[in-house]
């Protein structure tokens, strides 16, 4: 996937190597250089502590974004 393919408001799956231990799907909130700001709107209930400690939120490279 581009940087330029994604788009605000829009929801992507997504997989980190850090701070979440499964897929989960994340909401477009700002488009970086080679990351995007992302609002985790469905995860894996195992995910949930992880999930409270950022605060909904999570920087995710385009790398990771299916």
């Amino acid at each position: 996937m581009k940087i330029e393919d994604l788009k605000v408001g829009e929801v992507y799956e997504c997989k980190v190597d850090e701070d979440m231990d499964y897929p989960f799907e994340g909401k477009v909130e700002k488009v970086y250089e080679h990351s995007v700001l992302m609002e985790i709107v469905k995860n894996d209930p195992k995910d949930d502590t992880n999930k409270m400690e950022l605060n909904n939120k999570i920087v995710v490279s385009i790398k990771k974004i299916k």
